[in-house]
């Protein structure tokens, strides 16, 4: 029913924010980790939103900053036992990438120290959750990951046209080496760089 709220942000505080939307507020359910992200009082928002209408709850609304925050927190309320207060106090212990590692990871320690959460419930979770979360968030690493290796192939690229190597010969050496390894850091680029040049003009 609802996929996102954008409007005037008018109240927060770690439970929960208040939207104002065309004069409508909007009371909205949210974890630590989106009130964390939560712009100052008057400032323009939006918001993903999952909407639950239950007979004893009545009509709620949770907020999330990102996508992936929603796409998990609905993963997290399909598993019997585990309702929404449980599901917002996960995001709010961890951040979407620690849970997601610590399922893959099988975890329960760090996943049991969520309030709320025994190491049976944390067992659960991962048994359940081991299968589906690995699209979560995937777009958002890959991004992030690409990014990194722009900046520091760029890094690499401009260090080593500064000690004199020339830039088609650098592109064309760096464009190779990363097919084959994973650099972690500039440093990593020029050093293997510099060693295939040099066995290879031996």
């Amino acid at each position: 029913m609802f996929a996102y709220l954008k409007g005037i942000l008018t109240q927060k505080n770690p439970v929960y924010a208040v939207i104002d939307c065309l004069g409508v507020g909007y009371e909205v359910n949210i974890p630590l980790s989106t009130f964390e992200k939560l712009p100052e009082i008057g400032k323009e928002i939006e918001i993903q939103i999952h909407f639950s209408m239950t007979e004893n709850d009545g009509i709620r609304l949770f907020g999330f900053f990102s996508v992936e925050e929603k796409k998990l927190f609905r993963q997290l309320i399909s598993i019997s036992k585990i309702g929404p207060k449980t599901a917002l106090a996960i995001l709010s212990g961890l951040s979407v990438q620690d849970l997601i590692q610590a399922v893959q990871t099988g975890n329960v320690s760090l996943i049991s120290t969520v309030p709320g959460l025994g190491k049976k419930s944390a067992e659960r979770l991962i048994i359940e959750l081991k299968d589906k979360v690995g699209k979560i968030g995937s777009e958002e690493i890959s991004l992030l990951s690409g990014i990194r290796k722009t900046d520091i192939i760029g890094e690499a690229e401009s260090a080593l046209i500064t000690l004199g190597y020339r830039p088609p010969e650098v592109k064309k050496t760096i464009a190779r080496l990363i097919k084959e390894n994973k650099f972690q850091s500039t440093e990593e680029i020029i050093k293997a760089t510099i060693k295939f040049l040099y066995q290879r003009n031996r």
